[in-house]
């Protein structure tokens, strides 16, 4: 499902959609293709970028194995490592 550019995503409606996509992904590399159009994504919708980064790794933290298959878990596990990639890298830019 795809959201128009003229209705803006509230962070919260960003963050389920995230996490909803994450959930159908199969392997690493759809992981993180969707963790590196976020930036795209929060300026379409007027979020703030480490907002959302930050949102998304607290909501994936909170998630229980238990609820999960193992692709799903490891597809996430590997969701939060890109996101502190990518944040680490937001953060050295900002200092320069």
């Amino acid at each position: 499902m795809s959201h128009s550019t003229n209705k803006r995503m509230t962070m919260e409606e960003m963050i389920d959609s995230l996490i909803q996509q994450i959930s159908c992904m199969q392997n690493y590399a759809q992981v993180e293709s969707v963790i590196l159009d976020i930036s795209r994504k929060a300026a379409v919708h007027g979020l703030p970028v480490s907002q959302c980064f930050s949102k998304l790794e607290i909501t994936i933290e909170e998630l229980s194995p238990m609820n999960l298959t193992s692709t799903q878990w490891s597809c996430f596990r590997y969701a939060l490592i890109c996101l502190r990639e990518k944040a680490s890298l937001l953060r050295k830019y900002r200092r320069h």
